[in-house]
């Protein structure tokens, strides 16, 4: 007698959190996707992306890095620096890559956030118009009374100070 193998399916199961276990992902997601190399180039992307503006710009400071950098006898960094037109290029770079580090460790914070506001319930465009227009009539009741607070305070605060 031979025994068939047979497929069965599994269905997954969401599993249900218990209020202690639904905490802020804030924490987990730092502690958990945020290795210590995450950490150093979220440091170290700031001041590559302010050495670009630097290159790019041709100063630092008081320093001219156009000339020092592109008469530097070295080959590589001459191939660089060595017309504007590379040196803006490698300065752009460096901004590029800079920037980019950057939205790579901002897209594990966001991934919650767009889950989240995914369950927000938005107004429909006749309560949003509703409460714009409450909003509105308010701010302008306010200037009116500072308008006309300023007119009735003002001759008293110049008897005051003549």
């Amino acid at each position: 007698m031979a025994l068939k193998n047979k497929e069965t399916k599994v269905k997954k199961v969401k599993p249900v959190y218990t209020p202690e276990e639904k905490k802020s992902r804030v924490m987990e997601i730092l502690k958990k996707e945020y290795a210590f190399e995450n950490w150093l180039l979220a440091i170290l992307s700031p001041i590559l992306i302010l050495y670009g503006v630097y290159i790019v710009s041709g100063k630092f400071g008081t320093v001219n890095l156009t000339a020092i950098l592109g008469n530097s006898d070295i080959g590589i960094i001459d191939f660089f620096f060595e017309t504007d037109l590379k040196r803006i290029l490698t300065g752009s770079f460096l901004i590029l890559v800079g920037s980019l580090v950057i939205v790579y460790l901002i897209i594990p914070i966001l991934r919650p956030s767009i889950s989240e506001m995914k369950k927000v319930s938005w107004p429909t465009g006749k309560e949003l118009g509703s409460d714009s227009g409450q909003v509105f009539g308010f701010l302008i009741f306010l200037i009116v009374i500072f308008t006309l607070y300023g007119f009735l305070l003002d001759p008293l605060f110049k008897w005051i100070y003549s």
